[in-house]
């Protein structure tokens, strides 16, 4: 192996301890780092090889890159195989799926939310329940939460303008 194929072997397995640590599935951010650092598209066959994995992950894998915009099936003339080459546009990739995993998991918080809220509002009365300092203090807190819900969704809503 060439030095520059043991400097982008040594890319490959950095960028795709940086994947997952962002929630991306290893073998997904090895493909891409691979297609990125390629001067040419490559085959799955080819990527198989180069990446010493099953056809069945790296095929997995590509259609999930493929719905994130992050890589694009070519056509290779000559070929009858499907090949692919990576979007270079790295930072609008990661903000994509940032934004998609956070507005997720957002949704889910924010039916947590609504349930608590519904199941607060729905204590007895005014009397000694609603003026205990637990019932306070936890009320504040989500109205702390929510006020941080509404500020990240709004940031998430603005960072479309730059992608």
């Amino acid at each position: 192996m060439n030095q520059t194929a043991t400097v982008i072997d040594e890319l490959i397995a950095g960028g795709s301890n940086f994947a997952a640590s962002l929630g991306i599935n290893r073998i997904a951010g090895e493909l891409y780092l691979l297609l990125f650092f390629s001067p040419r598209a490559l085959s799955l066959d080819e990527m198989t090889q180069r990446l010493k994995v099953s056809k069945g992950h790296v095929s997995t894998n590509i259609r999930a890159l493929e719905r994130w915009q992050a890589v694009r099936k070519v056509w290779v003339k000559g070929s009858r195989k499907d090949y692919y080459e990576a979007n270079p546009d790295t930072l609008r990739i990661i903000f994509r799926q940032l934004r998609q995993g956070l507005s997720q998991r957002f949704e889910t918080l924010e039916k947590i939310m609504a349930r608590a809220k519904t199941e607060i509002s729905s204590l007895p009365g005014e009397g000694e329940a609603k003026s205990n300092d637990e019932f306070v203090y936890c009320r504040q807190r989500l109205e702390k939460i929510e006020t941080m819900y509404k500020t990240i969704s709004a940031l998430l809503d603005k960072s479309e303008i730059f992608l």
